[in-house]
């Protein structure tokens, strides 16, 4: 087939491993790839190769080829130069069971990389001498890329896959050697041969990705939503388990390839089978001054909050306004995570941002000061105007975008679960989206109700479009709803206070329309529970979801109980393991020689998916996502389990 429009967007190669790319317009192709591309690769003190799967700063070191010069340089170091034709010292190292003859770079090189590193490392550089076979495809040698000499991927298919993302990801984060426009998203799967510009490749097999994919190329900071190997996880997963985007090449013929070439596939093939995905594409808000050139990778890095303003809201509610350091991309209703120096230990807990991207200026928190709750009497007690404290995110899938095309929302909270929905008004009112809003509280009483004169100003700003509702539960709860009654006087409509808890009555009296209404819900596990028991008994089946939240400290800070004894056995292998305490299952399985597929080991990717065929486990603490929504429904009623974020209890059988 031949489409004068498909073309070659975009050509990069990477002369360190793990390094950072080089974008060119031109190159001349080699049988090995790229003319220069992976021809270095840092090593262990053993003589492995090591990536940014356990480096993440060599993807900050830039490679300069001068002739026979090498520069290296990266942020905080001298710029190192040196000459690979005086490279004499050959060196047995390996790179994925692959045993290969390299050159040593040498001394200098050796005490630059283990400074900027931090670890024992060594560089080493393709010689004459070294060959590595291509394991796949037609045959021939490769350099120090993974799998084969190109990686190839198309813009389209980057477009599909960030249909789903909250955050886009960048085509950088892919590594690939050439992107190509034009093609429809993942065309690139069937194709068998096909000629760019005037050179010709077979295309070998489908990418697999691995947590490489989650960290930022510019930094080698991880994105602590994992993604996109998560979303690839869910919609984008092979029969194997394995996640994948972009195509392997291989040469045909040799010659030189330019930014702009055609683009032709000649044969196809069948494409590899994609399990059926779950995952829901996003709802784009509208851009804010907030957004507008943001830089995507932001949501990845580590950024300092300068306190600008304490604000009390509530009966031991307080508001906390920030100034950051750079950009900081959200959606209403996401969190922040705070790194908190406190008595000599590093603290991470995940605070809604209670304010709206629409109000770009500052970032605010709001939290609620908990008996016994170390970070938050920490902050209320000793944060002031003027102190820094770091932070990582946005994350979250529970915000405004999810709730797709609904028009009408309840917004249901409890607690300090009002704060994700204060960023979520907030920005309904600031951009003026045509949405009819119901809004519920929960609190104890008039003293513990955050925000009560801003929601009575967006109630003057929204007119009919808002209703605001109260229930007060505590024992002077009849004296402050009427309170908030005279209080109301100047407002008219759209308002009413209500004493004792949330029931189905009570919900009908203040959104008898639920059925119309997407619901966000947060507060305690308690109210969330009593809510959605009311959503689920509805007299009319709502039309759009329940969505909830929960809040607090994060499920990683929280250690879970010890695990007895367990026994688990591998049935296909013929081996087992005992002991006790709490692990994970591949744990198990790496410790008796059983090969269990696992990229990510955060519970997110899906590689490490096996069959529990009887036998208790339950989620472990380290899963980033412990509902599993990687795993399809059907997969999880036959037992599927993702080993990597799965522990035993008891006697547990897998097959495997």
């Amino acid at each position: 087939m031949v489409d004068t429009s498909w073309r070659l967007q975009r050509i990069t190669f990477y002369p360190l491993k793990s390094g950072a790319g080089v974008p060119i317009e031109t190159v001349r192709l080699e049988a090995e790839g790229l003319a220069g591309d992976r021809r270095m690769m840092v090593v262990d003190e053993t003589g492995n190769c090591l990536t940014a799967r356990k480096a993440p700063r060599l993807m900050q070191i830039r490679t300069h080829v001068d002739g026979d010069d090498i520069i290296l340089s990266a942020p905080g170091m001298l710029p190192l130069v040196f000459s690979r034709a005086r490279l004499d010292v050959a060196r047995n190292v390996s790179i994925w069971g692959d045993d290969v003859v390299a050159l040593d770079a040498g001394e200098g090189v050796h005490q630059w990389l283990t400074r900027f590193l931090d670890r024992f490392c060594r560089m080493v550089i393709k010689g004459a001498v070294t060959h590595r076979p291509l394991a796949i495809g037609p045959g021939g040698t490769v350099s120090f890329a993974d799998t084969a000499p190109l990686l190839l991927t198309n813009s389209a298919s980057l477009a599909e896959i960030n249909r789903y993302l909250d955050l886009e990801a960048e085509m950088e984060r892919f590594r690939p050697n050439l992107v190509i426009n034009g093609a429809p998203a993942f065309d690139e799967d069937g194709w068998r041969h096909v000629r760019i510009g005037d050179v010709e490749f077979e295309a070998i097999g489908a990418c697999d990705r691995c947590v490489m994919i989650t960290l930022d190329p510019a930094t080698g900071a991880a994105r602590s939503d994992h993604e996109p190997l998560a979303m690839l996880g869910r919609q984008r997963r092979g029969e194997d388990g394995k996640a994948y985007f972009g195509q392997f090449l291989v040469p045909r013929t040799l010659g030189r390839l330019h930014v702009g070439d055609k683009v032709e596939v000649l044969s196809r093939k069948p494409a590899i089978t994609i399990l059926p995905g779950n995952a829901q594409p996003v709802t784009r808000l509208p851009s804010t001054s907030a957004n507008a050139g943001a830089d995507a990778r932001h949501g990845s890095h580590e950024r300092l909050l300068r306190c600008v303003a304490v604000i009390d809201e509530a009966n031991d509610f307080r508001t906390f306004r920030f100034v950051a350091d750079h950009a900081v991309d959200y959606k209403p209703g996401q969190f922040i995570t705070l790194l908190l120096d406190i008595d000599g230990e590093t603290l991470r807990r995940n605070y809604t941002i209670s304010s709206s991207p629409s109000r770009p200026h500052y970032l605010s928190v709001t939290v609620k000061r908990v008996d016994g709750g170390r970070v938050s009497n920490w902050l209320h007690d000793t944060l002031k105007v003027g102190d820094s404290i770091r932070s990582l995110g946005s994350n979250g899938r529970f915000h405004l975008a999810a709730v797709g095309t609904a028009g009408k929302l309840l917004l249901l909270s409890g607690g300090s679960g009002i704060t994700p929905m204060m960023a979520m008004l907030r920005f309904i009112a600031d951009t003026n989206l045509p949405l009819d809003v119901c809004f519920h509280h929960s609190a104890r009483g008039i003293e513990d109700i955050a925000f009560l004169h801003e929601l009575l100003s967006i109630r003057m700003q929204m007119g009919d479009r808002l209703k605001l509702s109260w229930n007060l539960t505590g024992s002077n709860a009849v004296v402050d709803a009427n309170a908030l009654a005279a209080r109301f006087e100047g407002s008219k409509h759209g308002m009413q206070a209500l004493v004792g808890r949330l029931d189905a009555a009570m919900m009908q009296a203040v959104c008898p329309d639920l059925a119309e209404r997407a619901v966000l819900c947060c507060g305690p596990d308690g109210f969330r529970t009593g809510a959605r028991e009311i959503y689920e008994g509805w007299k009319a089946r709502p039309e759009f979801p329940f969505l909830e939240e929960t809040f607090g400290p994060d499920r990683a800070a929280m250690p879970m109980p010890e695990i007895g004894n367990y026994k688990v056995s591998f049935l296909k292998a013929g081996k087992s393991v005992s002991g006790s305490g709490t692990v994970t299952l591949l744990e198990l399985a790496r410790k008796v020689g059983v090969e269990l597929t696992s990229d990510c080991e955060a519970g997110i990717c899906g590689s490490c998916r096996c069959k529990v065929v009887s036998g208790e486990w339950r989620v472990a603490s380290n899963a980033a996502d412990p509902e599993r929504s990687v795993l399809s429904q059907g997969e999880k009623e036959e037992g599927y389990v993702l080993a990597c974020s799965t522990s035993p209890i008891g006697d547990v059988c897998i097959e495997a």
